[in-house]
């Protein structure tokens, strides 16, 4: 399981799933948000660094996707499912 956010606040979490399913946690944080975000108040089209939009129906296909060498970014949207 990968965690990708910044969250703010406490969460509760059933740890005995963790254990039992034998599953590992991982936590990664954001880059430099300002920065990002004054690129894209500049004009920075972020869209070129997307492969592909998904709807969350394809999730396998979107981490396949994600896994193949040289894509950048693989995007699940879930207002589509």
């Amino acid at each position: 399981m990968v965690l990708k956010s910044t969250y703010h606040g406490r969460l509760d979490v059933d740890a005995s799933m963790l254990v039992v399913d034998e599953i590992t946690v991982v936590g990664s944080r954001c880059g430099p948000f300002p920065a990002a975000l004054e690129l894209l108040r500049e004009g920075l089209d972020p869209s070129p660094l997307v492969e592909r939009v998904l709807p969350a129906r394809s999730l396998s296909e979107a981490f396949e996707l994600a896994s193949v060498p040289g894509v950048m970014k693989v995007l699940v949207d879930f207002t589509k499912l």
